[in-house]
């Protein structure tokens, strides 16, 4: 019999937990136009942090550097600066009934279903939608009443046996335990909610298909005139037939499912990482420790940490490590004065930076993400709080527990050379031969942004993220023409059937939108998130999801707006996102409507462009490198050395032949998922 394990999955716009087979497999910011008919589309605040986020190459520890064989090369700047406007140019919370409002006939939606609280009993009998990720299909169940309380409705699906002592202890044990003590940690939920009423929905299913043992949905949050798929409450999903009511392994998926539900509400465009990092997180803290994440991430430290993996078998690393992660901020940094709620309110999984203000409060001398990040793979490899402020390893005299059972194992690497390849925010780790005297590394200078085929100078980017928005707006005259076309050249790579890119039309100055119709859109709607005539999947491949090694290709739309002649109108470029993943989004440029005479390839700045969340880029950023020397002597002591990485992407160093010598390499790139590639060279 296989074992089975538990790792949490995020699929579309659930954040779920599944049962899985252990052995199976920025220039400067654009300037707003003033252009007066453009109505900006009215989001829910983004709470920035205090400031932006900013990625340096910045020495992580106080060790002096050997002297490098070259003093490094210039910076950038131009590159450097398109970061610091990626930064700047964030994308915006998504808010699902101002999108209905705005794209959909639904121009009234309310944003509750009602704003009593429930007057149900036990026994009463309610049916509901659920979602099945294997098959991507949403179906519905009668479920019976069996528990009220004051915190929680326990429903289970009729002819699902469960234990009604059990079912009852698990929810009194939440009530009193998981319930305040996650509030207390990471924020509060909606109340009263979408259904006007503070207690949570809990659904005990018997059987979710594909291994799942837990999901929450953000869409049961809204009102069923928004998605027709919503609930109506705010609730999370049990499967029974995994989870036995009245075990700890019961317990620990409503400690997660919890900290999601708190988490939708203090920040509604966080990142899956951060996210589900904070679950995780929650799972301690709440007294389920485990380690099954940390296994999976130890064996493959090349993940990276700020992204999420579309498919099952993908994510289990990433869950390693975001768990792994969290452990170490709040050991470290995030265990008093509510360090975990300044983080999410902060936005930390998209403004990286908040994780360096929060830590600069103990360790001011840090300077960037990319140090804290280095410090925490090194920790992952040493795992030792005795070498210099404590920060190359884990605080289990905070934690309780021990955070890493089990550290990561460098690689043996010969004299000679070696080629290879790391992810942004993952790292590689080596054992140099015994002898060795000179090492030398050369890593790539530039990264792709999307992993675009190569563009022609300037595009237009979407941008990329979690349950978000982005917007480009344009106004045009079309009160002289008869006829008129937009065209326009455009690459996606868009999670397929749960994100969309929409192109749209306003005659009333902004106030409500249509979505138009082209070679490349689907009126598909599987999950109620294409708002009309969508874009999704990979770009030139229909049908086609993002994850399975297909990439875009550019194509050519064209896109008839003859039926809008004779008037004033704006023409809006949408790419919208859920919660559970997110792919490298949309590329727009040449855009042309041949009737007015109009073209613009993009290269002349912003022009009359309104961007909410869309950036002008070049397609290519700098690659940024954390390449770290860790020497042991013969006496034990550890000495870890930076090595300042020039512009151009080489450094090299002596070394001493007499002592073991490790080397970390790490890509810090942000903002894309594109690897960064390397060169040793070891004498």
């Amino acid at each position: 019999m296989p074992t089975i394990s538990t790792s949490s999955q995020s699929i579309g716009a659930l954040l779920v937990i599944v049962l899985l087979v252990a052995c199976a497999p920025q220039p400067a910011a654009n300037p707003t136009p003033t252009h007066s008919s453009v109505v900006r589309f009215p989001l829910v605040p983004a709470n920035p942090p205090t400031s932006a986020a900013t990625a340096t190459a910045d020495d992580a520890t106080s060790t002096p550097a050997p002297e490098p064989s070259a003093p490094p090369a210039p910076s950038a700047t131009p590159l450097v600066d398109e970061l610091a406007m990626l930064a700047e140019m964030q994308r915006l919370p998504k808010d699902r009934v101002l999108l209905a409002r705005a794209l959909s006939e639904n121009r009234d939606a309310p944003e509750v279903a009602r704003t009593e609280p429930l007057d149900v009993q036990t026994g009463h009998i309610k049916e509901f939608w659920v979602n099945n990720i294997v098959d991507s299909q949403n179906y519905r169940v009668n479920a019976e009443l069996r528990y009220a309380g004051p915190v929680v409705l326990m429903y289970v699906e009729e002819g699902v046996q469960v234990d009604q002592a059990a079912l009852e202890q698990s929810a009194r044990t939440f009530e009193n335990e998981i319930y305040p003590r996650t509030r207390d940690l990471f924020g509060s939920e909606w109340q009263p909610g979408v259904d006007g009423d503070p207690r949570i929905v809990v659904l005990n299913m018997g059987n979710m298909g594909g291994g799942v043992i837990g999901y929450f949905s953000p869409r049961d949050s809204v009102p069923a005139s928004v998605n027709r798929f919503s609930n109506e409450h705010e609730m999370f999903y049990m499967n029974v037939g995994a989870l036995t009511p009245g075990t700890a392994a019961y317990l620990d998926t409503l400690s997660h499912e919890f900290q999601h539900m708190i988490h939708w509400n203090e920040q509604r465009r966080s990142s899956t990482w951060f996210n589900e990092g904070s679950s995780t997180l929650s799972q301690d803290l709440n007294g389920f420790v485990g380690n099954v994440y940390v296994s999976s991430f130890v064996s493959r430290p090349d993940t990276q940490l700020t992204a999420w993996g579309e498919f099952p078998g993908d994510s289990l690393a990433h869950y390693g490590a975001a768990h792994l992660f969290m452990r170490y901020i709040y050991a470290h940094y995030a265990n008093q004065n509510d360090g975990l709620q300044t983080l999410i309110q902060n936005d930390a999984g998209n403004h990286l930076q908040a994780f360096v203000d929060l830590a600069q409060q103990q360790r001011p001398d840090l300077g960037s993400f990319s140090e804290l990040f280095t410090e925490w793979a090194l920790a992952n490899l040493l795992n030792d709080p005795t070498i210099d402020q404590g920060q190359y390893g884990y605080n289990p005299d905070v934690l309780g527990y021990v955070a890493l059972p089990t550290t990561v194992t460098a690689e043996d690497i010969p004299f000679g050379e070696l080629t290879a390849d790391v992810s942004q925010f993952g790292a590689d780790y080596y054992r140099l031969p015994v002898g060795a005297t000179t090492l030398t590394f050369e890593g790539s200078s530039l990264v792709s942004l999307a992993g675009a085929p190569e563009q022609q100078g300037y595009a237009w980017w979407s941008g990329r993220g979690d349950n978000s928005v982005a917007a480009l707006t344009h106004p045009f005259d079309l009160s002289n023409v008869q006829s008129a076309t937009l065209q326009f050249d455009m690459w996606h790579e868009i999670e397929l059937g749960y994100d969309y890119a929409f192109i749209s039309i306003s005659t009333d100055g902004g106030t409500t939108w249509e979505t138009l119709p082209g070679q490349y859109t689907t009126t598909d709607d599987p999950h109620g998130a294409n708002f009309g005539y969508g874009m999704t999947g990979v770009s030139g491949k229909p049908g086609i999801t993002t994850g399975t090694g297909e990439r875009g290709q550019w194509v050519q739309e064209r896109i008839d707006l003859s039926p809008y002649t004779g008037q004033e109108v704006l023409i809006r470029f949408w790419q919208v996102t859920d919660e559970g993943f997110n792919a490298a989004g949309l590329l727009v440029d040449n855009v042309r409507i041949p009737e007015l005479g109009f073209s613009d390839d993009t290269e002349a700045g912003t022009g009359e462009w309104d961007s909410e969340g869309f950036v002008r880029v070049d397609g290519d950023l700098p690659q940024q490198w954390e390449v770290r020397l860790v020497r042991r002597s013969a006496n034990g002591n550890i000495n870890i050395i930076p090595l300042n990485v020039g512009s151009d992407g080489r450094v090299s160093v002596t070394l001493a032949g007499d002592s073991e010598s490790l080397l970390m390499v790490a890509a810090t790139t942000p903002y894309t998922t594109e690897r960064g590639t390397y060169r040793l060279v070891v004498q």
